[in-house]
C-alpha cells in the first residue's frame, strides 16, 4: 500500500530509511547555510547527497530533484499534498486567493478565474501591453541611466491592472508598488530572518510598516472593486467575471473574495514578468552577441510598426530569450508542498506533515538535461529542446493541477516587452559585478538592475 494506515505508521517510520542528508546534530549549521544563501543551499544538498535529501529545519523537509518524482507531487499523487508552510504565511497578505486556497474553495475561485486567461482572451491584451510599454521607454532619454527593474515592476502592474480589471490607475502606481514592496521585504524577513522568532504580539517597527502597507494596499484594492462595479461595462477583464460569477446558490463572491484575488493577481501577475524581463536585459548587457540577434530579429519581424500578438510566433529567438532567462533565473525558483498524509514518492516514505521542496533553480541547472548548464544561450531553444525534454525538468511556471493560471498570460506579456524595448533601444551594463538575489517568494533582486540606455 501507498498510503500507510496510522495503526502502522510509527513502526513504518523507524523501519524504512530516511534519504541521505546532513545529520541532525548540523541542525545551527544547516539553519545558518540555509538562511545565507539558500539557492547555494539547496545546490550544494543536491550534488552532495542526489536527488533525495532530508534535513531538519523546523520541519521535516526532503529536497527532491528527481523530474519522476516531482511529477508524483504535482501530479499523480497530488492529493496526498497541500500547499506547504511558506506559501500559508502569506495568508495575512493575499488571503484566501488563489496562490494559497485549497479544497473546493481553490476549485470553485480556479473555474471562475480560467476564463479570463484563455489565450482566445489574452490575445486582446497585447495592444495594451505594447502600448504601455512603448510610452514607458519613450520617456527614457538617451545616456538615461535606469533601475529597470523598477521600470518594469511600475509597467506591469499598469498592465495587470488594465488588462485583468479594465481600469486605470497612473495615479496610484507609486503607492501601489510601495506597499506591495514593502509588504514583500518584511514577509522576506519574517520568513528568512530571526525575525520569525519574535512573538506575533510585539508591536515591531517591521509589523507596523507591514501593517501600514496592506490598509493603503486594500484600500485601493476595494476602491477598484467598488468602481468595477459601479461601471459594470462589459468586460474580459477577470474582475468583470469574477463579480458576474455565482455560486450553484446564487450566491455571487464578497467583497474580501474579491480583494483576495485581486492581491493575489497583482502579486503573482506582476512581480513574476518584472522579474523575467530585467533578469532577461541583465544577461543580454553582458552577452553582446545574443542582443545583437535579438536586435536583428525585431528589427525583421516589425520594422518600424508596433508588436502585435500575431508577432509572437516569429519572435521565435526572443521567445528562446525568455526560456533561457527563466532557466537560469526562474522567478518562481522553488515549488513547496506539504503531506497531508503519508506517502510514498519514489522509493521513500514521505511523511504526514513533511515539507516537500521542489527547487526549479536547482533542476534548471542541471548538466543531466542541460550542457553548459550555467552559461547564458538562447540558441540551445531554436531546436525543439523544450519538447524533448522529459517533464519537470523545466518547469518554471509550476505544474499539475496547479501550474500558474498565468502562463499564456505572461509568456506572451514577456515576448512582447522584450521586443518593444528592443525595438527603441539598446541597453548597456553599467557593473560587470555579478547579480545578487533576495529569494523569498520569488526570486528578487538584492540591489537595483541599472542600465544606460542607448536610444535606436
Amino acid at each position: 500500500m501507498e498510503l500507510l494506515p496510522a495503526a502502522i505508521r510509527s513502526r513504518a517510520m523507524t523501519t524504512i530509511p530516511r534519504p541521505p542528508g546532513p545529520k541532525n546534530v548540523d541542525a545551527l549549521i544547516i539553519y545558518v547555510d540555509f538562511m545565507s544563501d539558500p539557492l547555494r543551499f539547496f545546490t550544494d544538498m543536491a550534488q552532495r547527497y542526489g536527488d533525495f535529501v532530508y534535513f531538519r529545519l523546523g520541519f521535516e523537509n526532503y529536497e527532491i530533484t528527481d523530474p519522476r518524482a516531482i511529477e508524483q507531487v504535482l501530479v499523480t499523487k497530488s492529493d496526498s499534498f497541500t500547499k506547504d508552510a511558506m506559501t500559508h504565511e502569506l495568508e495575512d497578505l493575499v488571503g484566501h486567493g488563489l496562490l494559497t486556497s485549497e479544497g473546493e474553495l481553490w476549485k470553485r475561485q480556479r473555474r471562475l478565474a480560467a476564463p479570463a486567461l484563455q489565450r482566445k482572451h489574452i490575445a486582446s491584451y497585447a495592444e495594451t501591453m505594447v502600448a504601455y510599454t512603448e510610452t514607458m521607454v519613450d520617456g527614457w532619454a538617451n545616456g538615461d541611466v535606469r533601475d529597470v527593474h523598477k521600470d518594469l515592476m511600475e509597467l506591469t502592474l499598469r498592465i495587470v491592472v488594465k488588462t485583468l480589471f479594465n481600469v486605470e490607475i497612473d495615479e496610484q502606481v507609486a503607492e501601489i508598488g510601495h506597499a506591495i514592496e514593502v509588504a514583500m521585504e518584511i514577509f522576506h524577513q519574517r520568513v528568512h530572518t530571526l525575525w520569525r522568532f519574535v512573538p506575533e504580539r510585539i508591536p515591531t517597527p517591521s509589523r507596523r510598516r507591514y501593517s501600514v502597507a496592506l490598509d493603503s494596499l486594500d484600500e485601493v484594492i476595494y476602491g477598484l472593486i467598488a468602481r468595477r462595479r459601479e461601471s459594470n461595462a462589459p468586460g474580459n477583464d477577470l474582475l468583470y467575471r469574477l463579480l458576474q460569477a455565482a455560486d450553484e446558490d446564487g450566491n455571487s463572491m464578497s467583497d474580501r473574495q474579491l480583494r483576495d484575488e485581486a492581491i493575489t493577481m497583482f502579486l503573482a501577475g506582476h512581480e513574476t514578468t518584472a522579474l523575467a524581463v530585467s533578469y532577461a536585459w541583465y544577461l543580454l548587457t553582458r552577452h553582446p552577441e545574443s542582443a545583437q540577434r535579438l536586435h536583428e530579429e525585431v528589427d525583421a519581424v516589425l520594422g518600424d510598426r508596433s508588436a502585435g500578438v500575431d508577432d509572437v510566433a516569429s519572435l521565435e529567438y526572443t521567445k528562446a530569450v525568455i526560456l533561457e532567462t527563466m532557466r537560469l533565473y526562474p522567478p518562481a525558483w522553488i515549488i513547496g508542498r506539504e503531506a497531508s498524509r503519508d506517502v510514498i514518492i519514489g522509493d521513500w516514505l514521505i511523511p504526514k506533515g513533511a515539507q516537500v521542496l521542489m527547487p526549479q533553480y536547482v533542476m534548471h541547472r542541471d548538466i543531466r538535461w542541460f550542457s553548459e548548464p550555467d552559461t547564458f544561450l538562447p540558441e540551445r531553444w531554436l531546436d525543439g529542446l523544450e519538447k524533448r525534454l522529459p517533464r519537470y525538468v523545466y518547469f518554471p511556471f509550476g505544474g499539475g493541477t496547479r501550474v500558474c493560471i498565468g502562463t499564456h498570460f505572461a509568456m506572451m506579456e514577456a515576448i512582447l516587452l522584450v521586443a518593444a524595448m528592443a525595438q527603441k533601444t539598446r541597453l548597456h551594463a553599467m557593473s560587470r559585478k555579478q547579480l545578487q538575489f533576495q529569494p523569498s517568494v520569488t526570486l528578487r533582486p538584492a540591489s537595483p538592475i541599472k542600465l544606460r540606455v542607448e536610444r535606436r
